[in-house]
């Protein structure tokens, strides 16, 4: 993967990662299957140091994410690099957008030290409506674009409120989906009710109508005996 600009890696990978505390699941979550099927057994060590010797199999994605966050942050170079290059990957036509924006500024884009207000607001132009306010956000802190401070700032708060809002609609189709969980119980049991009343009321009336049977047959004996003493 391309670098937008190249300082010390250890120390870059680092403060990225460090910068992105709180947003890291964010990062692992596109690459999860990559992360169990490519890295997770790549590294005895690391493997047994956090899970001993439990099988994969039985480990959550929360356990894992946790594990390999605990290691970004401490500043595991290779782990990072690998993170990133597989997290650049997923959204690819993200990096597309910036390679060619920065292009546009110096052909040369790994040399571009710093960006002024005014290129930033070129270079993410469509950017979040396009990516989303998260990918961009991300994007720009994992591969070290040169952003001021003040754009990073308000890229961050832009994630921010569209994290808020994704959870929200979270919050609401989980809602949805009890109401209607509780309204397909509710039919279930009003069906069962039915089908036990309707069973029942079935009972009653072959009962009934058997019991009656028995009365006309009863009741034409008696005219029997009656006609016979006549």
């Amino acid at each position: 993967m391309l670098a937008f600009h190249e300082p010390t890696p250890r120390d870059a990978m680092k403060n990225q990662f460090e910068t992105l505390q709180g947003w890291i699941p964010e990062v692992l979550s596109p690459i999860k299957k990559e992360i169990k099927t490519d890295h997770l057994g790549s590294d005895p060590a690391f493997y047994k140091g956090y899970f001993g010797n439990r099988p994969q199999n039985r480990l959550t994605v929360e356990e894992i994410f946790a594990a390999y966050e605990k290691e970004l942050l401490k500043g595991n170079e290779d782990l990072g690099e690998w993170v990133v290059n597989r997290w650049v990957l997923d959204p690819a036509v993200v990096y597309t957008h910036f390679a060619d924006k920065l292009a546009a500024i110096n052909p040369q884009f790994n040399e571009i030290k710093s960006l002024s207000e005014e290129e930033s607001a070129k270079i993410l132009k469509g950017a979040p409506e396009s990516f989303g306010a998260i990918n961009t956000f991300l994007f720009s802190v994992l591969n070290g674009v040169v952003f001021p401070e003040k754009v990073l700032l308000v890229l961050r708060k832009m994630a921010e409120s569209e994290r808020a809002a994704q959870k929200s609609e979270e919050i609401a189709l989980e809602e949805k989906l009890s109401l209607e969980q509780a309204v397909q119980r509710h039919q279930r049991e009003m069906n069962r009710m039915q089908e036990k009343y309707e069973s029942r009321l079935a009972g009653v009336q072959k009962k009934y109508a058997a019991d009656t049977e028995a009365l006309k047959k009863q009741i034409r004996a008696l005219q029997k005996q009656l006609a016979e003493k006549k």
